[in-house]
């Protein structure tokens, strides 16, 4: 994954639930030059597994200790794939319901 931007959320409020955010991220969005901007959240996330490691983290720790780097980033990297993928599908799902309409229009 290039250009990807991860940054402390810095007092962010989820969109969803109002939640302070751990982190944001701005993905490229596929197959466009566009971006999005996506958060970690205590609780919309919980449930997912790939954010587990990640948010356990931030509970216990503020800021990411020099001796826990390698981990974060192992835990941020699988965030960040998942995220990915979610992006991935979210926007073939998209591209087909555009091509139905069109189909439809035509």
């Amino acid at each position: 994954m290039t250009d990807v931007k991860v940054v402390a959320a810095a007092g962010t409020r989820c969109g969803t639930c109002a939640e302070t955010l751990y982190l944001t991220a701005q993905v490229p969005q596929p197959r466009s030059s566009r971006t999005r901007t996506v958060g970690l959240c205590p609780q919309c996330d919980a449930g997912r597994p790939e954010t587990q490691g990640l948010l356990a983290y931030f509970a216990e720790h503020q800021r990411v200790r020099p001796e826990d780097l390698h981990q974060v980033h192992e835990l941020v990297g699988r965030w960040l794939e998942a995220l990915t993928e979610r992006a991935d599908r979210d926007g073939s799902l998209a591209a087909d319901v555009e091509a139905w309409w069109a189909a439809r229009a035509g």
